[in-house]
Order: structure tokens, then C-alpha cells, then sequence
């Protein structure tokens, strides 16, 4: 076990932070249960149980430590509120100011472009800290990288940085580390596989939803590309099913993604510390921005093409049908327990009739798994399932894959910039698309390059080698962001987002 020193005192000074809540009051009616957003996975009896007792948790507990605190119901709230408060802390679903917007082509079906539900406006911008669910939900139509990945996570935190500053002050506390089973999620996944059977964990809450009582289900933001810019760090990963990179602590600009679900009833006392000691960190980082906005949460980057050609492999076709079986036997328990409550006569709720109803899922063969696994990319249907000729596939054209703006796990490989024998993370392959404009040569592929590869669209080649020239030196590639090379510097880049084939097509035809 190993413990960081130094002992919290609440002789310390209060912050000088003024703090907003944005939680349910219990002087308010209940939110609609069928709602997970509303809920965030919790039990409705034990929703119903606990309801309005989370808003005055965090708010004793954040009166502590700082100068000023509100609460106020998230049906009530109005993003106008935040710019009275140094910083906002969401903990449920705000009212949503506009519907989503998913257009497709009238003609293919393709999908063209989606715009999840909004709840805040484009021009939000005010340091936010968001419990669990709530990042995605209220951040997605912002372009946060504090993404949906999995309502998954449970109450411990593992592949922490302990040296972070969150975990130092402006309160001290203890930080305990004990070695602990290593998740299945962790083990069986492509960049686990090295890891010890027993890793050290932070206990976070002091329950979760695996304990079996229904309690709130944590979040997981995708890991993939989430430090591809300046203001994003990965500070700690946590027991979901997914791989050890998946982010339950982590920062984007002045967003915060505090991904596990426990109020401070339910947190540890070393958690409530490092909570608090959160706010203060956002304080100091209101006034970052969002370098990269990441609008589609199901982008793949090239972490997913690794992902693949592990997937080619025997150990992965073995932790597949680990993975099945595990599922079949607890499923196969919990249908024990559902004719148990039934042979009482006992009322069974929704979800068990859920539990009831449910069929095993079959065991694929190695053949069938490769094909369900290959077959729904773009190309795995003329590469075949032959693993061999897959790796190869992979290996030959990884430095060129990109995804299309509104793909779902989906990789091409750019035949443009595979012909000029350049990565696309490579800065040379603006210049050399310059370059055949300025001679006239290819010159529809090396407009289709620049309109993939940035989010400019200049009308000579003159204008295109200005920009280039006058940026070079601060431009970063952001694979979730749109495989797309911006400035590092957020008030120099056009406020649009990547293009999709179709517009990129659009803009090319009077070439």
C-alpha cells in the first residue's frame, strides 16, 4: 500500500472562489425516470430513495472549502448564471435549448451531418467541472473531447497520476493506493496486455453500481487522441470494461471531466479533498480554450487501426470468447434471481423483465468474429479475412488512413497522399499540395487535400502559401478533432469543421 503524505486541516483559509451548483432540488417535481440522461443509470426506486439529498451533499461540503456557494435546479439553470461564478459544477442534465439535426443524402442514405442535442450554446465558455454522465450530454454539441465512451465506470481509479496538482493542494490529504485485481477491460485489450494481474487502485466512492444496489453508473471518455493538444491531460483511468486509457479524470481547456458518479455522502474522505482541490484547479484554468473541438464522438483515430490488428490475432479471438462466456454466466445468474423474486411473488420492475426476456449471445467462431469485426470497415471486404493480408493492409497504409468528419469507427486510406508518399500527420503534405497548385499540376487532388487537411479554403495557390508560410511553425495535427491541421493558438482558426467527402466533391467541381 502506499500512501502520499500530509494530513487536510480545516484551520486552512477558504478559497476565494465563488462556486455554482447545478444539481436536482428535492423542493422540485422528480425528472423523468425512463430518461438514463436524467438518472445516469441509477435504479429508479433508489433514485426516487435519494432524490434532492446529492444537492445539499456537495453543497455542505464545497461550503467549506470556499467563499461563495450556489445551488440551483438544472431545469432552472440558465448558461447566463455561469458568468456570475468562477466556476460551475454540472451534476445533472440542463433544460436543452435545441433539438438534434441528423441529415443524410437523399439519394445514398449517407449521412451527411449530425448535431447532437444541444443544452449549451456554441459560445458557452465558462470553466465547467461535470459530474459522470453529464459530460457528454451538455458538452458533446460544444466539441468537448469529455465524450461518451461507456456508462461503465465504478467507483476505483487506477493509471492515476498521483503527482498531479489536484492531488496536492491547495489541500492536502492523503492518497491511498492499494493493488488490486486488474479489470478485464484492461487486460484484454490491445494496450493492456503487459499489465500485471494486480494493479494500484484509488478508492474514489465508497460504492458503486457493481456493488449490485443500483447505485449511479459512472463515465469513461475515449482515451484516443485526447492529448493531441495543449490544454487536454489524461489524469487518471478507472474500473469500467474498457482499456486502461479510457479517461474518468481528465481535462479539456477549462472542462473537467470528474467521471465518477458518487456524491460526497459516498465519496472517501481522501476523494471530497481531491474534489474540492479540483474546483481550485479549474479556477486556475477558466480561461483556457477548446484548441481542438471534437464533434464526433465515434471517430476513429489511428490508436483504432492498432486496435484492429490486434483484433487479427489469436489472444484477441480468445478474450472475445472470454468476454462471451463471462456475460452468459451473469446473465444466466441474474435470470436466477429474477425467478427467485418471481417464485416469491414479488412484483418484477422494468429492468427485470428486461433480465427475463434476455437470450445468451452465441459463441462466433474465429472465422465469424473476423468477419464481423473487418467486414463493417471500408475496406474489409476487398481485403478479406485472411489475417496475414490484414496486418499488411494495416502496416502499409496506417501512416494514410484518416476518417471521414461524421464516420463511426471507420478508417479510409487516402489514396490522395499515399501517391505523394506522406503521412498525413506529416506538416510536408500541406506543402507539397501547394506545390502541385503552384505548378498546375493534380491540381483537383491537391485542392481535395487541402480542403481534407485544414479548415481554410483560399482561391489561389498565392493565398494558400501565405497561410502555410505564416503558420507553419504553430500548426498541430488533431486526429479527434477531424484529421485536420490547425493553429495552436485558438483565435486563429476559422470556426468551422472538417469537411466531409461531399463538400470536399462540392468545392472541387469547377476545378
Amino acid at each position: 500500500m502506499l500512501c502520499l503524505s500530509s494530513v487536510h486541516s480545516f484551520s486552512q483559509k477558504k478559497e476565494n472562489i465563488k462556486v455554482l451548483y447545478v444539481g436536482y432540488s428535492k423542493d422540485k417535481p422528480m425528472p423523468n425516470l425512463e430518461s438514463i440522461s436524467a438518472i445516469g443509470g441509477m435504479d429508479k426506486e433508489r433514485f426516487k430513495a435519494e432524490y434532492g439529498t446529492r444537492m445539499f451533499s456537495f453543497k455542505n461540503l464545497l461550503e467549506k472549502y470556499f467563499t461563495s456557494v450556489t445551488t440551483v435546479d438544472a431545469r432552472e439553470y440558465k448558461e447566463a448564471m455561469s458568468k456570475n461564478y468562477d466556476v460551475t459544477i454540472f451534476d445533472e442534465m440542463t433544460t436543452k435549448i435545441k433539438d438534434r439535426v441528423i441529415k443524410n443524402d437523399p439519394v445514398t442514405g449517407e449521412l451527411i451531418s449530425f448535431e447532437p442535442t444541444k443544452f449549451l450554446s456554441d459560445d458557452f465558455n465558462s470553466a465547467s467541472i461535470f459530474i459522470g454522465h453529464t459530460a457528454s450530454v451538455l458538452g458533446a454539441s460544444l466539441g468537448s473531447k469529455l465524450d461518451w465512451y461507456c456508462l461503465c465506470l465504478d467507483r476505483h481509479a487506477h493509471h492515476t497520476n498521483t503527482s498531479h496538482e489536484i492531488f496536492k493542494g491547495p489541500y492536502k490529504t492523503t492518497v491511498t493506493m492499494k493493488d488490486m485485481d486488474t479489470p478485464y477491460g484492461v487486460l484484454e485489450a490491445y494496450d493492456g496486455l503487459n499489465e500485471p494481474a494486480k494493479i494500484p487502485m484509488w478508492e474514489v466512492d465508497k460504492e458503486g453500481y457493481q456493488n449490485g444496489k443500483g447505485y449511479r453508473i459512472g463515465l469513461v471518455a475515449r482515451g484516443w487522441g485526447f492529448e493531441d493538444a495543449p490544454n487536454s491531460e489524461i489524469i487518471s483511468g478507472g474500473v469500467s470494461s474498457k482499456q486502461k486509457t479510457a479517461v474518468a479524470l481528465g481535462r479539456h481547456g477549462n472542462f473537467f471531466l470528474w467521471g465518477f458518479a458518487g456524491s460526497p455522502d459516498y465519496m472517501t474522505e481522501e476523494a471530497k479533498v481531491v474534489f474540492v482541490n479540483t474546483v481550485a484547479y479549474m479556477y486556475k484554468h477558466k480561461n483556457d480554450q477548446l484548441i481542438v473541438r471534437k464533434y464526433n464522438e465515434r471517430i476513429a483515430t489511428k490508436d483504432f487501426a492498432d486496435e484492429l490488428y490486434f483484433y487479427t490475432t489469436a489472444k484477441s479471438y480468445e478474450f472475445f470468447c472470454n468476454a462471451i462466456n463471462r456475460g452468459n454466466e451473469s446473465d444466466k445468474k441474474a435470470k436466477a434471481r429474477v425467478q427467485a423474486k418471481k417464485d416469491r411473488g414479488e412484483e418484477l420492475n422494468e429492468e427485470d423483465k428486461i433480465i427475463s426476456e434476455s437470450t445468451a449471445s452465441p459463441l462466433l467462431t474465429r472465422e465469424e468474429y473476423l468477419k464481423k469485426t473487418f467486414e463493417r470497415t471500408s475496406w474489409g471486404k476487398s481485403v478479406g479475412i485472411d489475417t496475414l493480408k490484414i496486418r499488411n493492409f494495416i502496416k502499409e497504409n496506417r501512416p494514410y488512413f484518416y476518417s471521414q468528419p461524421n464516420a463511426s469507427y471507420d478508417l479510409i486510406v487516402d489514396q490522395d497522399i499515399k501517391s505523394l508518399k506522406t503521412a498525413n500527420t506529416d506538416s510536408k503534405v500541406l506543402d507539397k499540395a501547394i506545390t502541385l497548385l503552384e505548378q498546375g499540376t493534380d491540381v483537383q487532388k491537391a485542392k481535395r487535400i487541402l480542403l481534407r487537411y485544414t479548415l481554410e479554403n483560399f482561391n489561389s495557390a498565392k493565398e494558400w502559401r501565405s497561410w502555410y508560410t505564416k503558420n507553419k511553425k504553430d500548426l498541430l495535427f488533431t486526429e479527434v478533432g477531424g484529421y485536420v491541421w490547425i493553429n495552436k493558438d485558438e483565435n486563429k482558426n476559422p470556426k468551422t469543421r472538417p469537411r466531409n467527402k461531399a463538400q470536399i466533391e462540392e468545392l472541387t467541381k469547377s476545378l
